[in-house]
């Protein structure tokens, strides 16, 4: 997950340790490359021994089904070996055609669609997979086309406009 309420988001997780013998206090650099030592707001025994970054999965959401998947759910429900498909991007959505269904997926704003995409392509081609087209969001003329083509398939036009899923923080 790269952004939460419309802000980007790094997690990290932490060791802790009572025992201020065990180990000095640890620092960390920031952005402007000042050390800053790692500790719990307010008072307490605890001290940090490691931070490490943490990935957590971004949940996508599923148009036909108006719940959030995972990845992993996503290519074993719409993705199956014996089908030719078409994988594209428009906006932030991800739309997989087959024949002549289209299954239709939000994600929280257009770069997590291309980097979808992209884990999609990286993880088709190290399996050895050849069943699936690839194409980018790329011009306006395909994006019409694309708006076009789901309408006569009963999508929304309107929601297929939308850019991102969450509104930006507001000061």
């Amino acid at each position: 997950m790269y952004y939460e309420n419309a802000e980007p988001c790094n997690y990290e997780i932490g060791l802790l340790t009572n025992q201020s013998a065990y180990q000095k206090s640890l620092f960390t650099t920031d952005d402007m490359g000042r050390n800053n030592i790692v500790k719990l707001e307010g008072e307490s025994e605890y001290i940090f021994i490691n931070i490490k970054s943490y990935d957590v999965e971004e949940l996508i959401y599923d148009w036909q089904t108006d719940n959030r998947i995972t990845y992993d759910e996503m290519i074993s429900t719409y993705c199956k070996k014996n089908t030719l498909k078409n994988i594209s991007t428009l906006n932030n959505k991800l739309v997989i055609q087959i024949d002549e269904e289209f299954y239709l997926f939000s994600l929280k704003n257009t770069e997590d669609s291309v980097r979808l995409l992209q884990t999609m392509e990286h993880d088709f081609m190290t399996s050895g997979r050849r069943d699936a087209f690839f194409v980018r969001d790329i011009s306006t003329v395909h994006r019409k086309w694309m708006y076009d083509l789901l309408e006569r398939y009963g999508f929304d036009r309107k929601k297929l406009y939308r850019q991102n899923t969450t509104y930006s923080k507001r000061n």
